[in-house]
């Protein structure tokens, strides 16, 4: 390893050392959008980052549940491509959703689970310590936010679901125990006690037990027009079938026969007697089982492209491309309703809260779209490609924008990048959250290539792209400042820093690919990765200073090449102690960096911030470079909220600078460090975003005409926030 070693560095006289006051701010003229949600918050709605379950009412209604949606949309009703409610009370003290779902002409009946925060929330309305409950919340269809009491029924006195939670199952907190199917006729409710290998009947309006039956792990339930039930079976083996039972829970012999490779995800039956099998396996159709003579399940045609949104031109969605199907049902008009997430139901124990929710409607037996709704994004942001900004990546998608359509239509959903049949070794399947996250798009020889990054940033993954794939982003590269958490990759090293190229370019994390570098140990960790236009990669360490690792070209299967024997060392430059973020602007080798220093240290509390000061270095490369300003960042850990600093992107002549808490962006003249304005959002998106709650979470492009266009993660509502401004 090269080390280009020195004390500081030099600075021009233009500013000195002392970081310019940037308190000096007017908000700037500018327009508000957003990117990848069917609603932008403007009238108050969005739709949710995730459906696990869906439920279909006579009316068309469409009601959903999810473990988990940022801003408290777990539970959910939609109609005729609109947003109508939310259920509320399922997101927050203790409180969470749920994975099943039904509705019959009065209720509606979902799965979720109460804790108790660690044991911070006692009482009759809070399980014992160190106990989680997991049952079915009961809600009335005229109003979703008002619980249905009964006898028996539990749940939070302080609103308005007091008394209408039903506990099925009382387990040890981290146990997972949720309910994963759900159905109910105006009489009778059915319960699938996944965890407790049951199903359990209630009455549909007292909520009093009348009978039970053992079934291994059962999932999903449907009742067939002749009140016999469909339940899926095996949820915890992952070995899944689909068991006949009367409604008294005697075995039928019919038990449903499925293609080879069917991954079975929903059951639904048509009104005229259908049974519908969503397969979130290879195929990704919805299967179509009709009854013969003796009422014998028969196949017909499924429902569907075969291989849904990998069908050739892979990636691309359309009409009846299905991608991960969670939920199916029909109404009684004849409308099938399809709920996506971009990975189907969750595994048991999994934190998962899929790739970006779709929720679709159409005529049924045709690909003629009714509606579409789309909840895209969650601790995902947005690059531009260099190539141009009207195409924008996020982890796993792309976008397409049209600049001349109007506030909060100018984007449309061009890719879904990340192929979990072609490749399940995908490092970001094994790494926080199971998602690709954070992107930086570059061009290296004309081709594209995606570099994201984990929300923390301690993982750089790399992807390149050919025709025979389309749109799929193929796994090329892993550089990771640590061993992963777990026993993926069996070869990586248990000790310090590593890397993988994919150089048989099959896609997959074989051993003789890794290389290690345990001589750094524990110095790079917590660092920031930075790749800059010609495909350079830096490495902004805490304490060590920043990393180059040069590009040493392109290996035969087309992946970016890098070596630790290659990487050029800088030291940390003046004023800083701690490093946080960089931004390397290589044509005019430029030098943006942002951390803490002996004025305002770094402490444990603000980990993920980019912090109070932020310099810019010229001729960084040279060995001497110059300083040729220092900026104070807003910051006042005393207020409240918070004022802090979490992203940087530089774009033209300016910076742009998100704040973590304050739905605030800062901007300054690139070439003077002057403070020139601010932007937060706009009416369109309700004049208020989620926090900005990842490494890179801000990018930033200017476009010929001279306008910049900045986007930033949006953390509470599925979508990225999209800023238009022309100085």
């Amino acid at each position: 390893m090269k080390l280009f070693s020195r004390l500081g560095v030099a600075v021009v006289l233009i500013h000195s050392l002392v970081p310019l006051n940037a308190s000096a701010q007017s908000q700037l003229t500018y327009t508000t959008s957003w990117i990848g949600n069917s609603f932008g918050f403007g009238d108050g709605k969005w739709m949710q980052q995730d459906i696990q379950a869906i439920s279909v009412g006579a009316d068309g209604t469409v009601y959903t549940n999810a473990p988990w949606d940022e801003s408290g949309s777990e539970i959910a009703a939609y109609r005729a491509g609109d947003k109508l409610a939310v259920a509320g009370s399922t997101h927050g003290w203790g409180a969470a959703g749920g994975d099943a779902v039904a509705v019959n002409h009065t209720y509606l009946y979902a799965a979720m689970s109460i804790g108790n925060k660690s044991n911070a929330l006692v009482g009759a309305d809070y399980p014992p310590a160190n106990q989680t409950w997991y049952g079915i919340t009961r809600r009335t269809l005229t109003n979703l936010a008002t619980g249905a009491p009964f006898s028996g029924g539990i749940g939070n006195s302080a609103n308005a679901t007091k008394n209408s939670f039903l506990s099925l199952e009382a387990v040890p907190t981290g146990t997972d125990a949720s309910v994963r199917g759900i159905s109910a006729t105006d009489r009778e409710l059915y319960v699938a006690d996944t965890y407790g290998n049951r199903i359990a009947v209630f009455d549909a309006v007292s909520m009093q037990p009348l009978r039970s039956w053992t079934v291994t792990s059962p999932g999903r339930i449907a009742v067939d027009t002749d009140s016999t039930l469909w339940v899926m079976s095996g949820i915890s083996s992952g070995n899944l079938t689909i068991l006949h039972y009367a409604a008294d829970g005697t075995a039928l012999a019919s038990a449903l026969t499925l293609p080879a490779g069917t991954v079975p995800a929903d059951i639904a039956v048509t009104p005229t007697g259908q049974l519908l099998v969503a397969d979130n396996g290879p195929s990704q159709q919805i299967l179509v089982f009709n009854k013969d003579a003796n009422g014998r399940p028969q196949a017909g045609t499924a429902i569907g492209t075969r291989n849904g949104i990998f069908h050739s031109i892979k990636g691309v969605p359309g009409d009846a491309r299905f991608n991960g199907i969670t939920g199916i049902g029909v109404d009684t008009a004849g409308n099938l309703y399809v709920a996506q997430n971009g990975e189907g139901p969750r595994a048991l124990g999994s934190a998962s809260v899929g790739q970006g929710a779709v929720l679709e409607s159409y005529v049924f037996g045709s690909r003629t779209v009714n509606w579409r709704l789309y909840g895209l994004m969650f601790v995902d942001s947005a690059a531009f490609d260099p190539a141009t900004p009207n195409s924008v990546y996020t982890g796993s998608k792309r976008f397409t924008l049209d600049y001349s359509q109007p506030v909060g239509h100018e984007w449309s959903y061009t890719a879904f990048t990340l192929d979990r049949f072609d490749y399940p070794d995908d490092p970001a399947f094994h790494q926080p959250r199971g998602v690709r996250g954070e992107p930086m798009v570059r061009r290296i020889n004309g081709q594209p290539f995606l570099y994201t990054l984990d929300p923390g940033a301690h993982y750089l993954n790399i992807y390149r792209f050919d025709a025979a794939h389309g749109e799929v982003a193929i796994p090329s590269g892993l550089l990771a400042q640590n061993p992963l958490p777990g026993t993926w990759p069996a070869a990586q090293p248990t000790y310090g820093e590593w890397l993988w190229r994919d150089s048989n370019g099959n896609g997959t994390v074989d051993a003789s690919e890794i290389s290690s570098n345990p001589a750094t140990g524990s110095t790079v960790g917590n660092g920031f990765w930075w790749v800059d236009a010609p495909g350079n990669v830096w490495l902004a360490t805490p304490l060590s200073g920043i990393r180059e690792m040069p590009l040493q070209g392109l290996d035969s299967a087309g992946n970016p090449i890098y070596t630790y024997a290659s990487s050029k060392m800088f030291a940390m430059p003046q004023p800083f102690t701690r490093l946080a973020r960089i931004v390397y602007i290589a044509s005019t080798d430029t030098m943006y960096v942002s951390g803490f220093t002996s004025a305002i240290p770094w402490d444990a509390t603000h980990w993920k911030e980019a912090g109070p000061v932020l310099a810019r270095y010229d001729n960084w490369s040279s060995g001497t470079p110059t300083q040729q300003y220092a900026i104070s960042l807003p910051w006042n850990t005393q207020s409240n909220p918070q004022i802090t600093t979490v992203g940087v992107a530089v774009a033209g002549h300016y910076i742009f600078v998100a704040e973590l808490y304050t739905a605030k962006v800062d901007v300054y003249d690139a070439r003077t460090g002057q403070a020139v304005g601010y932007m937060t959002p706009g009416a369109s998106v309700g004049n208020t975003s989620g926090w900005v709650d990842v490494y890179l979470g801000i990018s930033a492009v200017r476009r010929d005409n001279g306008e910049y266009v900045v986007l930033l993660e949006d953390d509470a509502r599925a979508k990225i926030l999209m800023y238009r401004w022309t100085p």
